[in-house]
């Protein structure tokens, strides 16, 4: 079997000539083409800088047009407004996603002196109280949004695409229709989208880089971080972890099958391209599951941590879990640090089964095969 012949400079220019004179036979200047694409590639830190800055202009204008309207509960809302009401008030409730989002939320809701109203919350379309701040809440998740087309951009412009593909390409992000609804809204999905963008545009930043290097163990911590945030906001998120996860696998073998695991390395052990590809598993094993079990944990126990007294959510727990709460009139100090793990468990467990256990449906619901196909019943938003 004849040996492959090493790529020269020299090998690829007469490539490149050949491939010019194929496609001149067939009416296409291939010169011409790349300095017509050229033309477009601006390499200016800056003026990225002032396109980033217009394009989220108009993706802040477009998110926040009339956030306030309705002045009404919708959709979800209706939810959420309550667990920000409860994190104030410190009543234990209980959903079936984990809560990062909602910790969050609370947290910006605390700073802009939101006062508690479950009541306010009650039900759908209930109009709310001049004195409860729900623009406060709206704004969180519209202003994430809105970061999702711009810095698409950048990632499109890092990797080379022209100046109008890159711009037009964020515009589809700023404009997507769902991504601008749910935005808009009182729930948690505007910080899925968020951080699933992050992720998403970070492991592509990661997939350009070289094993074991400082940008590719920069990179792939950044991006497990956010992964993590995406998966501790909620459960659906876990389709994203499974798309990384292959992404991984694929990132190995490229690197593996490309030979960029060789090293000059004088030890024996560290020649072997086959222990390179092994380290380099276990250390991104290590850093996303590492990451999503931190981030995971340290949310639930914030939220412990603010919920010490009995609420709404004591009917799903069982009695030993409630033994960690106290009475909403009373003084005592809970030692809810006391079996975290057994209450972290027992609360992952019964948000599984009760995620399970919905069978509701509605009349605008859709199966996952009508999608491709836009089959189904249109729904139409309007205040």
């Amino acid at each position: 079997m004849p040996a492959k012949r090493k790529l020269t400079p020299e090998i690829l220019t007469t490539k490149y000539q050949k491939l010019c004179q194929l496609a001149s036979k067939n009416g296409f200047d291939l010169d011409q083409a790349n300095r017509s694409h050229n033309k477009f590639v601006v390499k200016s830190k800056f003026v990225h800088f002032l396109i980033f800055l217009f394009l989220f202009g108009i993706s802040f204008s477009v998110h926040f047009w009339r956030l306030s309207e309705p002045e009404k509960v919708v959709f979800d809302e209706v939810h959420f407004g309550k667990f920000v009401s409860w994190y104030v008030t410190g009543e234990y409730f209980f959903d079936i996603h984990p809560p990062l989002a909602k910790l969050f939320q609370s947290s910006v809701a605390k700073m802009c002196n939101f006062k508690p109203d479950v009541d306010a919350f009650s039900h759908i379309g209930s109009v709310y109280p001049k004195d409860v701040n729900y623009m406060c809440l709206r704004m969180q998740s519209a202003f994430l949004s809105s970061l999702i087309g711009p810095a698409f951009y950048l990632l499109f412009v890092n990797f080379g695409l022209s100046l109008p593909i890159a711009i037009v390409s964020s515009f589809f992000f700023i404009f997507e229709n769902s991504i601008l609804i749910e935005s808009r809204m009182l729930v948690t999905d505007g910080f899925l989208f968020f951080f699933i963008s992050l992720t998403i545009i970070f492991n592509l930043k990661l997939s350009k880089c070289k094993p074991f290097t400082k940008g590719w163990l920069l990179w792939m911590a950044i991006t497990a971080v956010v992964l993590s945030c995406s998966v501790s906001t909620k459960f659906t998120a876990l389709g994203t972890y499974a798309a990384v996860g292959i992404s991984q696998i694929i990132q190995l073998l490229s690197h593996y099958k490309s030979n960029s695991y060789k090293k000059n390395y004088k030890n024996d052990l560290l020649r072997s391209e086959l222990f390179l590809l092994l380290l380099d598993t276990i250390i991104r094993g290590i850093i996303f599951l590492g990451s999503t079990a931190l981030i995971f944990f340290i949310s639930f126990a914030f939220h412990f941590e603010l919920l010490p007294y009995n609420g709404s959510g004591d009917a799903f727990m069982t009695k030993k879990f409630l033994t960690g709460l106290i009475p909403k009139d009373s003084n005592q100090i809970p030692n809810i640090q006391l079996n975290f793990f057994q209450r972290f468990w027992e609360l992952l467990r019964t948000m599984h089964s009760s995620n399970m256990g919905l069978g509701a449906t509605h009349r605008y619901s859709s199966k996952w095969y009508h999608w491709p196909l836009h089959i189904g019943t249109p729904v139409r938003f309007e205040s």
